[in-house]
């Protein structure tokens, strides 16, 4: 049976179909018409992917779980079709229907993130078990980086809180001094990091501009020619990708893609007005963690506030400087609202 490029969402899997393609077809399976080859040559890959799940009569159907947690195929696509095609021929104890959930390998190391945030938070603050970390090969996990060279423009934005049309000056722009360094997403009271953006709208949605506001902005770049390395939770990975290189362990990868997610989440959530600056907690230690043993020199991650957006923290705020100041005023603030709740008179919204 043929299976063409466009039955998937996974980027690595279309272009492997493309490459090693040598006919075009009507597809049966999405009704496109593309470039396709027999589902076999996929076999290997699929083997080796539905090692990492387990029975489970607690979990989800395998269909389902593959397409929450790795979006292989395309919406275009009945997933059970395939998948029935696919088990039949590697002719393996697991149906589609079947209930399934990651082994206790993966889902003990992923876990872990949510009870290290409860430690952090209520328990051991400051003796927080890294040995615990070590175990669990975290060390290992959070190896996918991103580089910053002399040609990459980075941007952070001020607001004027008194009005003025005037630049506040470059050295305003860079972070506070230790003394006045206030715990953030990424560092702790007293140990000041830079907050950059990839964008200079991007800036302006972090720092929760309003009309008719003025605000500076920085363009900051590196001092020296040499690169930063920085752990990047914005990359999506395909699991094909890990199938496609001898030294990639599937289950380590889904570990680590895993757990990167969470934590991703947990770094692009935005602090609301009555949250407590514990909340930061976890993201703080995980940053002092990719910092002090992993030896990265920052961290990157999708902006919750503004879509495509792209948030840097550099732990050595003196490895860049900004090289021009620009002032603008913001005219113009569009608000969406979602309806979460409509209620009669006789019904109390509560305090």
């Amino acid at each position: 049976m043929k299976i063409c490029a466009c039955c998937f969402n996974d980027e690595e899997l279309k272009q492997f179909i493309i490459s090693s393609s040598k006919e075009r077809i009507d597809c049966p399976y999405c009704n496109s018409n593309s470039e396709s080859i027999d589902i076999s040559e996929l076999l290997d890959f699929f083997s080796d992917f539905f090692s990492v799940f387990s029975n489970d009569d607690e979990g989800i159907t395998l269909s389902e779980l593959i397409q929450q947690d790795w979006n292989l195929f395309s919406d275009d696509i009945n997933v059970q079709e395939v998948l029935v095609e696919i088990l039949q021929q590697l002719k393996i104890n697991l149906k589609t229907t079947d209930r399934v959930s990651y082994p206790q390998e993966i889902t003990e190391c992923i876990e872990h993130w949510d009870t290290l945030k409860k430690d952090l938070k209520w328990s051991r603050r400051f003796l927080a078990n890294a040995e615990r970390l070590i175990e669990l090969k975290w060390d290992t996990l959070f190896g996918i980086y991103s580089t910053i060279d002399s040609s990459n423009k980075l941007y952070r934005a001020r607001i004027h809180t008194d009005g003025r049309k005037k630049p506040i000056g470059k050295d305003e722009l860079s972070c506070p001094s230790k003394e006045k360094s206030k715990g953030g997403r990424a560092n702790p009271q007293g140990i000041p990091y830079l907050y950059l953006c990839n964008d200079i709208n991007t800036t302006f949605y972090e720092t929760r501009v309003s009309y008719l506001d003025i605000v500076s902005v920085g363009i900051f770049q590196l001092k020296e020619k040499e690169e930063l390395k920085i752990v990047d939770f914005t990359q999506w990975q395909s699991p094909f990708n890990a199938f496609s290189d001898d030294s990639v362990n599937m289950i380590d990868f889904v570990k680590g893609k895993l757990l990167r997610q969470r934590i991703s989440k947990d770094l692009s959530k935005p602090m609301r007005r009555f949250d407590s600056e514990m909340e930061y907690l976890p993201t703080q230690f995980i940053c002092e963690f990719v910092r002090y043993i992993i030896g990265a020199t920052g961290i990157q991650f999708n902006s919750s506030l503004h879509k495509d957006g792209i948030n840097i923290v550099l732990f050595e705020p003196e490895n860049v400087q900004c090289v021009e100041e620009q002032l603008y005023q913001i005219n113009e603030i569009e608000i969406k609202s979602e309806l979460i709740l409509s209620a009669s008179e006789d019904v109390s919204f509560g305090a």
